[in-house]
C-alpha cells in the first residue's frame, strides 16, 4: 500500500471549552490553528455532534487549553470518551479556572491557553469552523505542546500482549483498548481499569497455550482491512466501515477514520 500524504499532517492537541445557561462543557479536538497574526485569529473547527459546538455557535465564546506533553490518559478520558449532553464534565473537577470570557481554561496537562471570540463561521457538513479574535491569552506551564503522534506513542493505553496461560484459564479482554482480565467469571459491574469500559465491551477468551501477540495495526490474521480513528487512534477490522459507525472511544463519525 502507497504512503497517504495526509498521513504527514502534524496536529496538535487541544480542550475546548465553552458555556452557556450556566453550564461549562469541553471537547478533546486536534483542529485549532492560527489563521492571521494582524489581527491575531485562529480557526477552531468542531463536530456538530458535541455539545461543545452547540454552546460556541449560541454564544460566540471559547477557550483553548493547549495539551502539554505532561498530560495523561485521564485529561483525554473525561474530555474525549463521554458526551457532555449526558454527564457534567466539570462536575467535581477541579484543575480549571475561569477566564474572563466566562469558559473553563483547564490547568492540568496543559501549557497555554487562547480565549476566542467568534467572528465568523463556516459550515462544513459535519463541522462547523469557527473564526475568532484571541481575547485573552497566557501560559501554564514551560512544557513542550503534546503531538497527535507523541499521544499515540506515549498517552494511549497500549494493548497488552497475549503472551501465554495455563491449560484451561478463563481470560477477558476488552474489546476496546485490549486490557485483560484473568479469571472464571467476569464481575457484572467491572469496569476496565485502561478505558473506563463496561463489563459488556468485554469478551470471553479461553487459551490453553501461547498465542500470536497482538497483530501490528493494518494487519490482520483474515487479512481484513483495518480503519483508524484519526482522532483517538481506535481501530475497526472490516473490509468496510459502515456509514453510521461511530467511535467507541471518542465518539467521533465514520468520516473521521482512515483506512490503514
Amino acid at each position: 500500500m502507497g504512503a497517504n500524504p495526509m498521513h504527514k499532517l502534524s496536529y496538535g492537541l487541544f480542550v475546548v471549552t465553552s458555556e452557556e445557561y450556566e453550564k461549562d462543557n469541553g471537547c478533546i479536538t486536534n483542529t485549532v490553528g492560527q489563521v492571521t497574526s494582524s489581527p491575531n485569529r485562529i480557526s477552531v473547527t468542531v463536530n456538530k455532534d458535541n455539545l461543545t459546538h452547540d454552546f460556541i455557535r449560541d454564544t460566540g465564546r471559547f477557550t483553548v487549553s493547549i495539551i502539554s506533553e505532561s498530560a495523561d490518559f485521564e485529561l483525554f478520558r473525561h474530555f474525549g470518551f463521554r458526551s457532555g449532553r449526558e454527564c457534567d464534565k466539570f462536575d467535581g473537577f477541579t484543575d480549571c479556572r475561569r477566564a474572563e470570557n466566562g469558559t473553563m481554561i483547564v490547568t492540568k496537562g496543559t501549557n497555554a491557553y487562547l480565549c476566542g471570540s467568534v467572528c465568523q463561521s463556516y459550515d462544513l457538513g459535519t463541522h462547523t469552523m469557527f473564526i475568532a479574535d484571541v481575547t485573552e491569552s497566557g501560559m501554564i506551564a514551560d512544557e513542550r505542546s503534546a503531538t497527535y503522534e507523541y499521544y499515540l506513542s506515549n498517552i494511549k493505553p497500549k494493548p497488552k500482549a497475549v503472551g501465554e496461560t495455563p491449560d484451561g484459564q478463563t481470560i477477558w479482554r476488552c474489546t476496546i483498548c485490549g486490557y485483560e482480565y484473568v479469571g472464571e467469571e467476569l464481575p457484572e459491574d467491572f469496569i476496565c481499569p485502561l478505558c473506563k469500559h463496561p463489563a459488556s465491551d468485554f469478551e470471553k477468551i479461553v487459551k490453553g497455550t501461547a498465542v500470536p501477540e497482538t497483530v501490528p495495526a493494518g494487519v490482520t490474521p483474515e487479512g481484513k482491512t483495518v480503519w483508524r480513528c484519526t482522532v483517538c487512534g481506535y481501530e475497526y477490522e472490516g473490509d468496510e466501515l459502515p456509514e453510521d459507525f461511530v467511535c467507541p472511544l471518542c465518539g467521533v463519525p465514520a468520516s473521521e477514520f482512515e483506512k490503514v
